[in-house]
């Protein structure tokens, strides 16, 4: 786990603090969007692009420890600067989206409602909010924009780790494959599988169905279940923190291993307990 290049080492902890939440959260502003659980939405937006910049940003020699906190507009300004003429700038309709749905807005005008209405005091019905036809469009293409420049963009394609669908760009920065194809994700998408049609038709099911504290009628427990709700084998992960401190434990402390935690300590926030006791282990090497 210590012992890939150091670029590497910063891509994948990008991907698994970062981007992948970035996607989940994607998805349920997506779905809550589409269903109108707008608080949901704004909520969940805010969580999506707020990890996404972080993410660029880190992986660029921006460390995202404690200055910025939640607030995705001091975060894009601090991408404006940083990634210069391939930072995010504007919005454009998407062709085939009609003009009517299309409201003209600057991206620092949909920053701020993202910022405001995606608020943690919205969870509470601290804050009011509002919608235009065009924001899942406009959160959509900025989600999609910010996810493309999750790379450093001086790192060389093909040095630290490969790519087979980047082979003809080997050799030069990854900032000139942003230029090059900007239709092009560099980390792929992954996204939930299955059914929409496992709870019924009436989204009220999600609460009502299997559930014998707040089952409607005998039809509410008689459904059948997906699946995925009884799996023979429950789903589970472990905490990327665990894997690095497992490592750690059973493979020994490294210099190698040091300076990957150390970057991993000075640019990402991983919580008060996890990072002293990585800096425990660390310290350890240099007292044997």
């Amino acid at each position: 786990m210590f012992d890939i290049p150091l670029n590497h080492f910063k891509s994948v902890m990008a991907q698994k603090f970062f981007v992948a939440p970035a996607d989940r959260n994607y998805f349920f502003s997506r779905l809550s969007k589409i269903y109108g659980i707008h608080e949901e939405f704004w909520w969940n937006a805010l969580q999506t692009i707020e990890k996404l910049l972080k993410a660029g940003l880190v992986l660029n020699g921006v460390s995202v420890t404690r200055h910025f906190k939640h607030d995705i507009e001091k975060l894009w300004r601090t991408h404006s600067e940083l990634f210069g003429n391939l930072a995010v700038r504007e919005l454009r309709r998407p062709s085939k989206l009609s003009e009517w749905i299309w409201r003209d807005e600057s991206l620092e005008s949909l920053l701020h409602r993202i910022n405001s209405m995606g608020h943690p005091d919205s969870r509470y019905g601290l804050l009011s909010h509002s919608n235009h036809r065009s924001d899942l469009f406009k959160f959509d293409q900025l989600a999609f924009e910010l996810r493309r420049r999750t790379i450093g963009l001086d790192w060389i394609v093909g040095e630290d780790f490969p790519d087979r669908r980047l082979s003809k760009f080997y050799g030069q920065p990854y900032r000139k494959v942003l230029t090059e194809l900007p239709e092009f994700q560099i980390r792929s998408l992954h996204v939930p599988e299955g059914s929409v049609q496992a709870i019924g038709e009436n989204l009220s099911n999600v609460v009502h169905a299997w559930n014998y504290s707040y089952f409607r009628n005998e039809m509410d427990l008689d459904r059948l279940a997906p699946a995925t709700f009884f799996s023979v084998i429950p789903t589970a992960g472990n905490s990327y923190l665990y894997l690095l401190w497992r490592d750690l434990k059973d493979n020994g402390v490294t210099e190698q291993a040091i300076e990957r935690i150390t970057w991993l300590l000075d640019n990402i926030q991983i919580g008060r307990d996890a990072e002293l006791e990585l800096q425990r282990l660390c310290a350890a090497k240099f007292q044997e």
